[in-house]
């Protein structure tokens, strides 16, 4: 067989691990919770702050174990994780400082443009347009902060595409990995370059290239492309290209899932292009799309075999489809804009910021709420005075 695969290898995928009786096969599944942060550009980056602010509310941030997250989410998972040592938990786990330390510095960053400059960056001969949103994010955000200057607890997972392999290289402070080529231990790499892999969306922002030094992608079980050049550089793409919603960490290490997703969807179309060019980009986006909607299918089919807890919310699903008592007042015009907001990495207005942070902090409430994981309290306001 082609890719180094062999007819036994396959065979064996349907016996591994039967007796665990686990959808997702998962081996190391503990009684904790995480979280998952979807891609979408700044519109995920803000929704994502405003879910944020609701689960510290609520004292779920104290008690996070994971943190997964691919493209826009990163962006948020970033700064949470340089800002974590900072953050101000009181006895109630609620960082007092959370909006100072994490959703101010966002929300200034929505304010400047990347991707243009990316681009136009990426033009000059020697350079790309991943070396520039790299160095907008470390000098906004990550202030020359490596993988090993985050926390180690909670775990923070970024995830990028592998190019090269079509597989997931997996970011974190412990350690980085592609199944198919290894491990690197406790990786030094900066977390702008990090999370510009991860939100590198193709064909303008791809890709990223990481270096390796030699002999620090160490062996694998499985690990069948464990030579040059897949252990000398990774070639990268966006998280989303993988899993946009970031589920494989959280739903094989965690009880409870966290979901939080501010993904684009494919709209319906009437009269669809017969085009070669816009065919084949509606038809990419299908593809992608039904990913999505088979991995989130597993997830409620998890969920509903009771092997584990899920809250979910979406960017386009109206507050008052979850069946939360007495949910908050965001008018579903106003969820239905929020659906709408464009995923690139350009400069937002205080009035789109404002209605992303409102629907991701009432789409978080109302899920938790409604599947009995939070009290059936809702706050004061919205932390967006107008929709």
């Amino acid at each position: 067989m082609s890719g180094g695969r062999s007819a036994t290898d396959i065979h064996s995928l349907f016996s591994a691990n039967t007796g665990n009786g686990d959808l997702v096969q998962a081996r190391k599944l503990e009684d904790t919770i995480g979280l998952c942060l979807s891609g979408g550009g700044y519109r995920a980056m803000i929704y994502h702050a405003g879910a944020l602010t609701r689960l510290n509310e609520l004292g779920f941030l104290a008690r996070l174990q994971e943190i997964a997250s691919v493209s826009g989410g990163s962006i948020t998972a970033g700064m949470l994780a340089v800002a974590w040592p900072r953050l101000r938990f009181d006895h109630n786990g609620i960082a007092q400082n959370f909006s100072q330390e994490v959703a101010e510095p966002l929300l200034r960053f929505s304010r400047i443009g990347v991707d243009l400059k990316a681009i136009a960056f990426g033009l000059i001969p020697g350079r790309s347009a991943a070396d520039s949103v790299a160095a907008s994010y470390d000098r906004h955000l990550f202030k020359g902060a490596g993988l090993q200057d985050i926390p180690d607890a909670p775990r923070f997972t970024f995830m990028a595409t592998n190019l090269q392999t079509g597989s997931g290289w997996r970011f974190a402070k412990a350690y980085a990995a592609d199944f198919r080529v290894g491990r690197i231990e406790a990786p030094s790499i900066a977390l702008a370059r990090v999370v510009a892999a991860s939100s590198a969306f193709p064909p303008f922002l791809s890709p990223v290239r990481i270096e390796f030094p030699p002999g620090s992608v160490q062996a694998t079980a499985g690990a069948d492309l464990h030579r040059p050049p897949f252990t000398e550089r990774a070639v990268l793409s966006d998280g989303g290209v993988y899993d946009n919603l970031g589920l494989e960490r959280v739903w094989k290490r965690c009880r409870t899932v966290l979901v939080s997703n501010a993904g684009k969807t494919v709209p319906e179309l009437g009269s669809p292009t017969g085009r070669w060019i816009g065919q084949t980009l509606r038809t990419l986006n299908l593809v992608q799309q039904q990913a999505e909607n088979s991995r989130r299918r597993i997830l409620f089919g998890m969920s509903n075999l009771g092997q584990r807890e899920v809250a979910y919310w979406s960017i386009n699903t109206s507050i008052d489809a979850y069946g939360t008592p007495d949910p908050l007042a965001v008018p579903s015009d106003a969820v239905r804009r929020a659906a709408t907001i464009r995923t690139r990495l350009n400069k937002f207005s205080p009035a789109e910021t404002d209605l992303l942070l409102a629907v991701g902090y009432a789409g978080a409430d109302a899920a938790l709420r409604s599947r009995g994981l939070a009290p059936n309290m809702p706050p004061a306001q919205l932390p967006a005075a107008k929709l």
